[in-house]
């Protein structure tokens, strides 16, 4: 494994304190490689060397049980010690399933194989279970291909919708979020053929509605403002390009605002995320995944995170996937993995808990 210095977007902490929660006891935050085949076992150990989250929270990092061992010298290699016994700041290895071979577990960097994407799986599911028992403070899962839930069927469409089954969330919504922007897709990882088909009233309030208890909850924002974008050029142009704004979006709006949320839309996509940029919304629901991720990533490339609207137990994560063509180059770039780290700290010691 070849771990560098992140090229972009450093974000290092000096401070050592013991993150506390209100009842006096360290925050757990759970923790994924993702697919170990893939940049996260590296944007990981770069993360931690960043910011040294696991000095002040008990960080658990599930891992399969074959790829413990060499996770476990990865990370003494590098100086991240070991919890010394629960409750107390540090790491701990939380080793499951599948259970073969170690020395035939180990992935090549970049080569995805069945039996990484079953760690993958195994390490996620575990640590789904410890949430639901109420054991961690926080989950951050490392990055996966979506082949990893192809043994379930219907097949969750990413970890997002697997967490919130697991957990069992009423409503749940993805929020990609950086300094300066918060996107909100309504529609995920699916066909652009399909999006119009898939929009519902429904489905913008719920998405609405997990977003801005999110926005007050976990980032701080007492009051959030909400933008709603249209799905079609120009937000339809009144019904002349397309009838979704009319027909699904404007009652969505309507009925967000009854129930007491500050909310503009449907607004035109080609305007939108400037007026985002620049202060005049908390957070903009979008209609499909390209038009969330597009404006983000263009103001948010390397800082942006990936937090899930709507769970009891917060779920963060860096806002890029596997990128098998760089894992173990030495390339990839931890700032986004820093960043959800870091909020998931936050998250788990909120303002009413203490710090020593």
């Amino acid at each position: 494994m070849t771990v560098s210095r992140t090229r972009t977007g450093r974000v290092e902490s000096d401070s050592w304190q013991l993150a506390r929660k209100a009842d006096g006891s360290v925050a757990r935050i759970g923790v994924t490689l993702g697919d170990a085949a893939g940049i996260g076992p590296e944007v990981l150990i770069q993360a931690l060397l960043h910011t040294h989250l696991h000095r002040r929270v008990e960080l658990l990092v599930f891992v399969a049980s074959d790829l413990a061992p060499w996770l476990r010298a990865a990370l003494e290699r590098f100086g991240v010690p070991m919890a010394p016994r629960k409750g107390l700041p540090g790491l701990t290895l939380v080793g499951v399933g599948p259970h073969g071979d170690p020395g035939n577990a180990v992935p090549e960097p970049g080569v995805s194989t069945l039996l990484s994407r079953q760690q993958a799986f195994f390490a996620l599911e575990a640590m789904a279970q410890a949430a639901v028992r109420g054991e961690i403070d926080a989950m951050v899962t490392g990055p996966v291909p979506k082949g990893i839930f192809d043994h379930i069927q219907p097949r969750p469409p990413g970890q997002t919708e697997y967490l919130a089954g697991m957990l069992k969330a009423p409503r749940f919504a993805m929020m990609l979020a950086g300094p300066r922007l918060r996107v909100v897709p309504v529609t995920t990882h699916v066909p652009l053929r399909d999006v119009a088909s898939l929009l519902s009233t429904e489905r913008i309030v719920n998405c609405g509605l997990a977003a801005a208890d999110a926005l007050v909850r976990w980032l701080d924002i007492s009051e959030p403002r909400l933008a709603v974008c249209g799905l079609n050029p120009h937000a339809g142009e009144g019904g002349r390009l397309g009838d979704e704004e009319e027909r699904i979006i404007e009652p969505a709006v309507q009925e967000l605002r009854a129930l007491g949320l500050e909310v503009e839309g449907p607004v035109v996509a080609d305007t939108v995320f400037h007026r985002a940029v620049t202060g005049r919304y908390d957070a903009v629901l979008c209609m499909y995944h390209d038009q969330a991720l597009g404006p983000l990533k263009t103001v948010h490339f390397h800082d942006a995170y990936n937090l899930t609207c709507g769970l009891p137990v917060p779920r963060i994560s860096p806002d890029h996937g596997t990128a098998y063509d760089i894992a173990g180059k030495g390339l990839a770039d931890a700032a986004s993995m820093i960043h959800a780290l870091l909020r998931a700290e936050a998250i788990a010691v909120p303002r009413g808990g203490a710090s020593e």
